[in-house]
């Protein structure tokens, strides 16, 4: 995702430890777990798919957020301890990221009642926080990573130094997230390699609980090679994790669906179910941030072409895909924020053409920070809307 510049520094610096304090629980899912069944976007909010209490409670936990069925686990002091860090980092992080973006994307009004309720969000990691904030009220959310899917532990089986640990390492884990604005791989690939968290299961369980969202489902799954859901096999890791989940004023049940695996091109012609699997969903809108300008190479163009066939809508910031592709491919492109230059680790893709655009049009600065050239007190974003 991204860095984070500017008087935010110091502030992230702290909201960012605080966040950390966050993630989920993983462990291998056990043969209770719900089997997974074709996607059921947008259930009505009734009887037939209610709040899973268990799954609720155990996310509110781990968010530091009170649940009347964790009131005993919740009398431990280090639970305590930890719900009051998240507490105040988390209102610092709304205060100084959430409510801005929140409050730009609203005046921006790039959502028309029309656009496609599917989000798109390729090399997400666990990044639920930015999907959330930029595309709202979607009924749909697929995000696809190369980090596992994780599974949750039964705390009562967790001696509570254990979990005193566990806490920890989610203070650890969540420092990245938010003092850069994105989930770095290397660190995810050994928080993610703990006892009790092993995978994007436990960032996705925080953001949902600590945004107000209860949990009615969680199921695992794998796909086909025609892209088709199916039962994970015994003794399998699943590669695939459907999170059912609705706020107090949603009239219907929204899904968070994230796929772990390689999406380059080798990757997609080893396991082909993932391409398959979105070309069937139709159209959608894109998120791309901090994406390491994968889409910039040929061996990833059976994702970009997903991408670009399937979306009316695209916010990137640079390192998503070139200007000149998403214009070719028929976007009406805006320029929003400042670009002049990239990170030294990503120079040579560097694009002196849109550096010219932007000198050009001179866009106004966005009011908050995100993406790699954010320590510079520089950030960018493009818009593009198919014609």
């Amino acid at each position: 995702m991204c860095y984070i510049c500017g008087p935010m520094k110091k502030f992230l610096w702290l909201s960012l430890l605080a966040l950390t304090v966050l993630v989920i629980p993983s462990c291998k899912p056990n043969n209770t777990e719900k089997k997974p069944q074709k996607d059921s976007v947008a259930t009505v909010v009734d009887q037939r798919v209610p709040l899973d209490v268990k799954w609720t409670a155990f996310a509110r936990y781990m968010a530091g957020v009170h649940d009347d069925h964790n009131d005993s686990i919740e009398k431990r002091e280090y639970w305590k301890m930890h719900a009051a860090k998240t507490d105040l980092r988390w209102r610092l992080l709304m205060q100084n990221v959430g409510t801005p973006i929140a409050t730009w994307v609203s005046e921006k009004n790039y959502l028309s009642p029309t656009a496609p309720k599917t989000l798109l969000y390729p090399f997400a990691g666990g990044d639920f926080f930015y999907a959330n904030l930029f595309y709202p009220n979607r009924d749909t959310v697929i995000m696809i990573g190369l980090e596992p899917v994780g599974s949750r532990f039964e705390d009562s089986a967790v001696e509570p130094k254990q979990m005193e640990d566990y806490l920890t390492v989610l203070d650890r884990c969540m420092f990245y997230p938010h003092k850069l604005g994105f989930f770095r791989t290397l660190s995810m690939d050994d928080d993610f390699s703990h006892e009790l968290m092993n995978g994007t299961l436990h960032t996705f369980l925080f953001y949902l609980a600590r945004n107000g969202f209860g949990i009615h489902y969680v199921e695992y799954f794998s796909l086909d090679q025609n892209g088709n859901q199916v039962a994970v096999e015994p003794g399998a890791e699943p590669k695939g994790i459907k999170i059912g989940y609705s706020g107090k004023d949603d009239k219907s049940v929204k899904q968070l669906i994230y796929i772990s695996q390689d999406i380059s091109n080798t990757g997609n012609k080893k396991a082909p179910g993932v391409i398959n699997y979105l070309k069937h969903r139709g159209s959608v809108v894109t998120f791309l941030k901090a994406a390491s300008y994968l889409m910039y190479k040929d061996y990833f163009s059976d994702i970009a072409g997903v991408v670009t066939g399937q979306s009316k809508i695209i916010l990137q910031d640079d390192s998503g895909m070139p200007m000149q592709a998403m214009m070719s491919a028929g976007f009406n492109t805006e320029l929003l924020g400042e670009y002049s230059k990239t990170i030294h680790l990503f120079e040579n893709y560097f694009q002196k053409d849109m550096r010219d655009e932007y000198l050009s049009k001179k866009p106004a600065k966005l009011p908050f920070t995100i993406g790699y050239n954010a320590e510079f007190g520089e950030c960018n974003l493009q818009l593009g809307t198919k014609k």
